[in-house]
């Protein structure tokens, strides 16, 4: 398994992944935001490989806020192919992730997870992340 920051030619090998999600997308418009994340210098992205076939996704962001000094590091997306879930990945990418918030001054990071995705609140929870609030969206 090797972790390594996202590219723009994994925008279709992205597709099936916003699926599983709940976000069907089709290549172009991954492509797009994938070229934004890109050169977004508050954006971090990383992908799992496992035999030249990618696995998983993690994106994250920077962000400062009037209650604490320094960044918070927001983990924005997570996916590991539901035929590789169990093997440790989403471990590798949140442990980049971290240490990339840790390395940009980030001292708190949170997230956002659907009230529908017990596994993933399980995993978040194995992971040493702590259930401290609730999210609350709307349309625009």
């Amino acid at each position: 398994m090797r972790i390594r920051l996202l590219d723009i030619d994994d925008s279709a090998a992205l597709v099936p992944f916003l699926d599983q999600l709940g976000y069907p997308s089709s290549e172009p418009s991954i492509r797009g935001r994938t070229a934004f994340l890109l050169s977004d210098p508050t954006a971090c992205c990383w992908v799992a490989e496992d035999h030249d076939r990618l696995v998983g996704l993690l994106t994250g962001h920077l962000s400062w806020h009037i209650e604490i000094d320094g960044p918070a590091a927001r983990l924005t997306a997570l996916v590991v192919d539901e035929q590789a879930r169990g093997r440790g990945t989403a471990r590798l990418l949140v442990a980049a992730f971290e240490d990339w918030a840790r390395d940009h001054g980030a001292t708190k990071a949170g997230l956002s997870s659907n009230t529908s995705r017990e596994d993933a609140h399980a995993a978040y929870q194995t992971l040493g992340w702590t259930l401290t609030a609730l999210s609350f969206t709307k349309t625009l």
